[in-house]
């Protein structure tokens, strides 16, 4: 019975091998065609990573070039410091414009953010930096571009733009971004410049709460403390 069984399966297994051997044989032209354009998938596949490589690597290296003038021109002559600044914006804006969102990019507008920066130019500066940290809101280099944006702002007197983006930066980076406590002292202080005493009490309270060991939690316990006296 189950040798009868047994040569049943095998006449199956022979009927559907058969079968499959004559499809073959029918479909020959057309799996040749499939073949090739597997091939040819496969093929522009690899040609794209390689591509997508060699752009990442063009990129990077470009930006490292900015990053030297960059350097140089902080401790360079002031006599020679616009012909680098211009020559450092021109590459900055080229890279953005070419490499889109790429890190490469956000590293360049931030190099180029950093220029104004260090020339106290704050308006500039706090618009670069925002643009920087669009360009690429996963990287670690977003939430400091945003960081600076908001200093930008404090230093150019305007609280209230600098606190939105103090907020925006606890909102989007609270679990990530290490320097979420220093953003938490910021939010309570820059609530203080503006004279909401209550909200202010609040962002050093949940301060205290989220990071009792931190050096900013300290500052926020003090803070409390001189409000109440």
């Amino acid at each position: 019975m189950a040798e009868n069984k047994h040569k049943t399966e095998l006449k199956g297994k022979d009927k559907f091998l058969t079968g499959l051997s004559i499809f073959l044989v029918k479909n020959k032209v057309l799996l040749r065609i499939l073949l090739a354009a597997a091939a040819v998938i496969i093929i522009t596949v690899a040609v794209m990573d390689s591509i997508s490589e060699r752009k990442a690597n063009i990129s990077a290296e470009s930006v490292e070039v900015i990053q030297e003038k960059y350097t140089q021109w902080l401790s360079a002559e002031e006599a020679d410091k616009a012909a680098l600044e211009t020559e450092i914006i021109g590459e900055a804006e080229r890279i953005a414009e070419e490499y889109g969102s790429t890190f490469a990019a956000q590293r360049a507008i931030y190099i180029k953010g950093s220029l104004s920066f260090q020339n106290e130019d704050w308006d500039s500066a706090s618009e670069i930096f925002l643009e920087a940290a669009a360009l690429n809101s996963d990287s670690y280099l977003a939430p400091i571009a945003l960081m600076l944006a908001a200093l930008s702002n404090e230093n150019a007197g305007k609280y209230s733009d600098a606190l939105l983006i103090y907020t925006d930066i606890f909102a989007q980076y609270d679990k990530i971004f290490p320097d979420i406590p220093r953003v938490m002292l910021s939010i309570g202080r820059l609530n203080e410049q503006i004279d909401d005493s209550g909200a202010a009490i609040d962002a050093y309270n949940m301060l205290i709460d989220k990071y009792p060991g931190s050096g900013w939690a300290s500052f926020a316990r003090t803070r409390i403390i001189q409000m109440g006296s």
